[in-house]
């Protein structure tokens, strides 16, 4: 008689614990409301080399790391000799094109992506550097 009493006292103390627990949580990181522009269509993924994988492109080809301060620190560093090596890479002006329009896209589609402008800036110079 008294395991059942027991039991049903543990389960109800960890259910309250659980519940106690999701609350705090929900305080601590409130929902974020998306930045994502409804009215504005996501542009398919642009050609790479070769259909290599993407991290392999931006990473390697491209070299725009990982987030927007690598973005911005290759935007400021590139030069006609890396260019030149992405072209022998792979790397077309058409690609780059695409590449420049899907960042431009993003920027104005998820103002909440802060990698996108950088992209779409190196992009755009990658292009002016053809």
């Amino acid at each position: 008689m008294l395991k059942p009493v027991l039991l049903s006292s543990l389960l109800l103390t960890a259910t309250t614990a659980t519940f106690a627990d999701l609350h705090i949580s929900e305080k601590i990181r409130p929902q974020i409301k998306s930045l994502v522009n409804g009215g504005i269509e996501r542009l398919p993924i642009p050609a790479t080399p070769n259909h290599m994988i993407l991290p392999e492109f931006g990473k390697g080809i491209i070299g725009w790391g990982a987030g927007p301060q690598d973005a911005e620190a290759r935007f400021l560093n590139i030069t006609q000799a890396d260019v030149e090596k992405m072209k022998q890479e792979g790397l077309t002006l058409e690609m780059a094109q695409a590449w420049q329009t899907f960042y431009e896209n993003e920027t104005l589609r998820n103002p909440g992506n802060p990698t996108a402008p950088f992209r779409a800036q190196l992009m755009k110079k990658i292009v002016s550097l053809w």
